[in-house]
């Protein structure tokens, strides 16, 4: 559109600009051959080339849909592609119908002998699925796949219906394949990034993040992403027939150099690091990874990795939650926390303060049971007693109002 607005400001300058300068000076044009003699002014000659070439231009046209309609073998196949456009459009709607077996005989012709010869087969392969005819499936996506770009197309189909049918192998490596040969398929990148997830392939799914950032956005690709390595460390930490926690340690820690340095950073992704290396025996690690992390951004997950530190005094530990509360007092994720690690310090009083002002401050479910067991413990029943009260009456206030006897 701006092309064609352009052309007619450039042919509407040209034209007054020839308009002035043939209205200052008429010129005068003679042409003579043999006894024939031809006089007349120069714009007069110069409109009249024009007008011609034009008509030339339109007569051009004319002939050439007159021969295109009258030209039998032309004829014949506009009228087979218009045949196949109206096929194509019923075939469709019966499909939407679920007239199954009418919408595959007019998609399958519409496939022969239209001009949209790969959708027509991917409806009619739509339909056969639909049929549970495998054979006559396989049969329509091979012919879509000899379309333009319908190998791709195809494969995608054949992986849907392949994940559609539980088999996320199948579907794996036919996507697998597609990946390769277009990379930057947007279709395809999502629907193998479900795949690898579904199948808790993390590696795969954490290598193909950079591709999926290119073409589906940092936001989406992001979520991937986090995800995956999530589920990666937790899957290497808890990986079965392996008990050296040195060797597990040393391969968490190489893991860990892999991960991105935006996700380094985050508290989920710290957290669980961290928690790992504290059951694995690097507690001194672990309180520095959260130290640092809350100095940078406070997170109430991060305190509890505390809990599983045994490396590290729990004196130690209870300074740093203490430190923790005196900036942040009535935190429940702390003084939880530092409840359970005076326990491991057989401080039973201290751990009795931290879960009395865990209870008071949030009503918290698991300092309440805290609470309870450490009375009991002691062997004050009546206090055990009451603290189940509370819980109970919690819980009361969150179920439905229903007719009791």
């Amino acid at each position: 559109m701006k092309k064609a607005l352009l052309l007619i400001v450039v042919v509407l300058l040209v034209a007054t600009f020839l308009g002035r300068w043939m209205a200052a000076d008429s010129g005068y044009l003679l042409v003579i051959r043999d006894q024939w003699r031809l006089e007349s002014t120069l714009g007069f000659a110069l409109l009249a080339l024009i007008l011609g070439a034009v008509a030339l231009v339109v007569l051009t046209l004319l002939g050439n849909l007159a021969w295109n309609l009258a030209e039998p073998v032309r004829a014949t196949r506009r009228f087979r592609r218009g045949v196949a456009r109206r096929r194509l459009k019923s075939g469709f709607i019966l499909l939407m119908d679920g007239e199954l077996d009418k919408a595959e005989r007019l998609l399958t012709a519409a496939g022969r002998d239209g001009d949209w010869p790969l959708v027509a087969w991917l409806l009619a392969a739509e339909c056969a699925r639909q049929r549970g005819d495998g054979e006559a499936l396989e049969e329509y996506l091979q012919n879509a796949a000899k379309s333009r770009r319908g190998d791709s197309f195809s494969g995608l189909m054949r992986a849907r219906f392949a994940l559609d049918d539980g088999r996320p192998a199948a579907a794996h490596r036919e996507l697998k394949g597609l990946v390769e040969k277009a990379p930057g398929n947007k279709r395809i990148l999502a629907l193998y990034a479900d795949v690898l997830e579904r199948e808790r392939d993390w590696p795969a799914l954490c290598a193909l993040a950079p591709r999926l950032r290119r073409a589906l956005g940092d936001a989406y690709a992001a979520r991937r992403e986090r995800r995956a390595w999530l589920a990666r460390v937790q899957q290497l930490a808890q990986k079965p027939g392996f008990n050296d926690g040195d060797s597990r340690a040393r391969e968490l820690r190489d893991l860990w150099k892999q991960v991105p340095s935006a996700l380094k950073q985050d508290p989920a992704m710290v957290a669980r690091y961290a928690g790992f290396l504290a059951q694995l025996g690097e507690g001194s690690r672990a309180l520095s990874l959260v130290k640092e992390q809350l100095e940078r951004d406070w997170d109430d997950r991060l305190p509890p990795v505390l809990e599983a530190i045994d490396d590290v005094s729990p004196d130690e530990l209870l300074q740093n939650l203490e430190k923790w509360l005196v900036d942040r007092p009535g935190n429940a994720a702390v003084l939880v926390t530092a409840g359970r690690v005076a326990l491991k310090a057989r401080l039973w009083g201290k751990a009795q303060n931290f879960f009395e002002a865990a209870a008071n401050s949030s009503q918290s479910a698991t300092a309440l049971a805290e609470l309870s067991r450490l009375y009991l413990a002691l062997g004050d029943q009546v206090k055990a007693a009451k603290v189940l009260e509370r819980r109970v009456a919690e819980l009361d206030g969150q179920l439905p109002d229903l007719p009791l006897p």
